[in-house]
């Protein structure tokens, strides 16, 4: 009522403020306490709130094709069908699906474009530096069986369920290899199409996707267009990066322009 604000305590209490930064994080990690509070409260005096949705979560699958290759990790690529997008790092098998960089960057166009229900997929290379007609060639020059051929650039594990999926004997000598079953080959090693079922949500999600439109914020200030006084950062604001440090920095980054911010307004910055 004083051109401040009143904020009262879980315990019963009250504190006087002229600014206030939110900067109680978004939905991912609840363990660590944030549930996405400050979404709400931003909703409640009047802020646009972009649906939100868990961002770099490992997916899961059900039935898991690759439960028994569990630990195994590489580097591969991945592209979502249908988009631009494309990544090369690394990939992790576990026990309920796939992990890893290079999942965890794709996991967001999933999670976004997945319809209720059914079964999805994403492309992967499991051999990102050599493209198809490399392995073409290789497996029409080469010597040896195409398990050995496979395995000295991939997982011995991975290669023998590739194999099987591919519906080659991995025993079959390369000269003997037909060419259908050669084209199976290189389909299988570098447009591999990854089934999805789910995802492990909130829980395990780096980041919380969604949020605060930047636009009813001001860039440099972050201080609220909607509500004066008011400063919002991080996870509140629907911004995200890819992993590597990326969502660190913008915490950081906003935190530390929405504090100042505030101490400016006030003389004090």
């Amino acid at each position: 009522p004083s051109g401040g604000w009143r904020l009262a305590t879980a315990t019963g209490g009250a504190l006087s403020a002229r600014r206030v930064v939110l900067a109680t994080g978004g939905r991912s990690v609840p363990a660590t306490g944030s549930r996405g509070w400050g979404l709400e409260v931003a909703s409640a005096l009047g802020h646009t709130v972009h649906p939100t949705y868990p961002a770099l979560t490992p997916l899961t699958a059900h039935p898991h094709p690759h439960a028994q290759l569990a630990g195994v990790s590489l580097e591969a690529r991945i592209e979502a069908p249908g988009t631009d997008f494309r990544t090369t790092d690394g990939f992790l098998v576990t026990h309920r699906g796939w992990s890893g960089p290079a999942v965890l960057d794709a996991s967001h166009l999933a999670v976004r474009g997945r319809p209720e229900g059914g079964r999805q997929e994403l492309t992967v290379s499991w051999t990102p530096t050599i493209e198809d007609r490399r392995w073409d060639r290789e497996l029409q020059e080469g010597a040896g069986s195409v398990r050995t051929a496979l395995a000295e650039r991939l997982p011995r594990s991975l290669v023998d369920r590739l194999l099987e999926e591919a519906e080659v004997a991995r025993d079959t000598s390369l000269a003997q290899l037909r060419r259908e079953e050669r084209a199976r080959v290189v389909e299988h090693l570098t447009a591999y199409r990854l089934p999805w079922t789910g995802d492990e949500g909130y829980k395990k999600a780096e980041v919380t996707g969604g949020g605060v439109a930047l636009e009813e914020v001001d860039p440099t200030t972050l201080e609220s267009r909607v509500v004066p006084d008011l400063y919002l950062c991080g996870e509140l604001l629907d911004a995200f990066g890819p992993i590597g440090g990326h969502n660190f920095l913008w915490a950081w980054a906003t935190g530390r322009s929405a504090g100042t911010g505030a101490a400016r307004s006030m003389g004090t910055g």
